[in-house]
This record gives C-alpha cells, sequence and structure tokens, in this order.
C-alpha cells in the first residue's frame, strides 16, 4: 500500500467516523430533548375537575370542604348528571356514583357529615332511627351506616395505596347494601371518576384491570407542584450545551499548509 493509498484509506475512514459521529450526536441531542419534553410534561399538574364556584358563595362548611382539598360533585339542589358528546371513562362514573355512592359519599365526597344528611336527605336525615334502616329493619330494608369516610381530601383514603386497591374496595365491598352487585365496568369507571376528582388520574389516561396498580392515590397536590420553569430552562440550555460541544468534536481537523 503505497502513501497515495494511505491517504484515500484514511479520508474514507474519517469519513465514516464523521458519520458515526453524526449519528450519535443525533441520538444523544435527540435523548435530550425528550428529556426535555419529559421534564415540560412533568411540570404540568394534574388538576381535578372543579366547577366555578366563589368562596364567598359558599357556607363556611363548605369552604372548610375548599381548604381541605375537596371538590363539589354535585349541586345541592342534586341534578342528575349530564354527560357531555363523546364521554371519557371518568364521565361515565358520574352516573353511577350519583345513583349509588352519593348517598353515603356526599355531593363533595366529604362522607356521612351532618351537613351532607341535612342536604340530601332532609326530614329523613336520621334515617337509621326509622325501622326501615335501623337494625330491626324488615328484610326487603337495610340498616343505614351512621358513619361513612370521605373521598376527597388530604387525608381521605389513607389506608388506600393506589388505583388497583380502590377499585378491589369498589367492587368487593360496595354498595353497603348489596355488597360485589357492581359490575366490572361500574366499578372501574368509579375508579375513574374519583381518581380524576382527587386530582390523581392524569389526562388521556383510561384505567384497565392491567394498569390500575400503576396510579397511586396520594400523589402531591397540584398546589405543591413547583410550577417555576427555570429547571425547563436549565434542561433546554444544558441540551444547547452538549449539542454545541458535540458539534464541535464532530468536525474534522484541518492541517494548515505550510
Amino acid at each position: 500500500m503505497g502513501w497515495y493509498d494511505l491517504v484515500i484509506f484514511s479520508d474514507k475512514t474519517m469519513h465514516i467516523l464523521t458519520i458515526h459521529r453524526s449519528r450519535i450526536i443525533s441520538g444523544v441531542v435527540g435523548y435530550l430533548f425528550a428529556l426535555l419534553l419529559a421534564g415540560c410534561q412533568a411540570a404540568q399538574p394534574v388538576q381535578p375537575t372543579q366547577p366555578a364556584i366563589s368562596l364567598e358563595d359558599l357556607s363556611p362548611i363548605k369552604q372548610s370542604y375548599v381548604e381541605r382539598g375537596l371538590i363539589e360533585l354535585v349541586p345541592d339542589d342534586l341534578p342528575a348528571p349530564i354527560l357531555p358528546p363523546d364521554p371519557i371513562q371518568a364521565d361515565l362514573g358520574a352516573e353511577p356514583y350519583y345513583q349509588i355512592c352519593l348517598a353515603c359519599h356526599g355531593n363533595w365526597g366529604q362522607g356521612l357529615t351532618d351537613e351532607w344528611r341535612e342536604t340530601g336527605f332532609g326530614e329523613d336525615m336520621n334515617c337509621w332511627q326509622s325501622r326501615c334502616h335501623a337494625s330491626n329493619h324488615p328484610p326487603q330494608g337495610f340498616e343505614f351506616p351512621k358513619e361513612v369516610p370521605p373521598l376527597l381530601g388530604k387525608t381521605a383514603l389513607n389506608r388506600i395505596a393506589n388505583a388497583q386497591q380502590l377499585y378491589q374496595v369498589i367492587s368487593e365491598t360496595m354498595p353497603w347494601w348489596a355488597p360485589g352487585s357492581l359490575s366490572q365496568e361500574e366499578a372501574i369507571n368509579i375508579t375513574a371518576y374519583i381518581l380524576r376528582a382527587r386530582g390523581e388520574l392524569p389526562e388521556g389516561i383510561v384505567l384497565t384491570e392491567a394498569n390500575l396498580a400503576a396510579f397511586s392515590l396520594h400523589v402531591q397536590p397540584p398546589e405543591l407542584v413547583d410550577e417555576n420553569p427555570g429547571g425547563i430552562v436549565l434542561i433546554f440550555g444544558l441540551t444547547l450545551a452538549m449539542f454545541g460541544f458535540l458539534w464541535t468534536k464532530a468536525q474534522p481537523e484541518t492541517e494548515e499548509n505550510p
């Protein structure tokens, strides 16, 4: 192999190395850009669906609900839910919640509080004192519980770690008067409805039995999420710096003519 052949071989080798470097740079930059996008997405908190309500229009008890992280699921006049034209899974959970869960868990997800019993039941607010819902109820009746835990709020459902456990509780032990009577679809739709109201269901997610365990309860509430864009700017700056460094390294070295 002569001197000319060595030069040609060297040029081909440098060309191949340059191509490989370019591909590596493209891959690294693509990866860094993906991290940037992930950072942008992670910065967006999952917001619960909250109707527009002024705190000044609320009673003191309901102002305390808002402070505890509850939202109004059903107005006090208890209208039946109206589904949007293209309802998603959580929307579909509104109907069985209204028909089955509302009586015990309340229109704010507050549980069986005195305020909710008065709002939802009126003159029947102490219905367990009557024979139809007392311990001596007739065969066609049932004993109504005196205490029901809340579903919403910062301290609610503390014993439930994820959507899988919540779904199991709903499907196996609910409703109170007929445990296990819900269909699989009803139970999972109610699960989605509750998670969305809690701000713990990412947008666009459809719950299935296969992915339920992946969604945790008690995630960081939206108001505590750091919305400072400094982290995103830092990632973007590092991406540009890394791109510039790798681009410089990829350029073939040239020798000056004597």
